[in-house]
């Protein structure tokens, strides 16, 4: 189940669970409300891993490309007569 559903899944047990509130039956409520509760958590942990991993492959990614082209750069200008490549780099 992607993370969407697992929220809105979430969202609908919270809204079951606080339209059946009543007095006197305190027990089972808290209960499922520190279910949902741990649920989600688990949820933001995930999200929170999922970001990370994302910002380091981001991170790797733009290392990648500034390398890719600072090397098109320096053969360019080399190329052109420009500066040779030992200067750029």
């Amino acid at each position: 189940m992607n993370i969407e559903a697992q929220i809105l899944n979430l969202i609908t047990r919270i809204r079951a669970l606080e339209e059946s509130m009543q007095p006197g039956d305190d027990s089972s409520k808290t209960i499922g409300i520190a279910l949902v509760l741990a649920d989600l958590a688990d949820i933001r942990a995930e999200m929170r891993q999922d970001l990370a991993a994302l910002g380091d492959e981001l991170a790797g990614l733009r290392r990648h490309m500034n390398d890719c082209f600072a090397a098109i750069r320096s053969e360019l200008l080399h190329r052109l007569g420009g500066l040779p490549p030992e200067v750029t780099n």
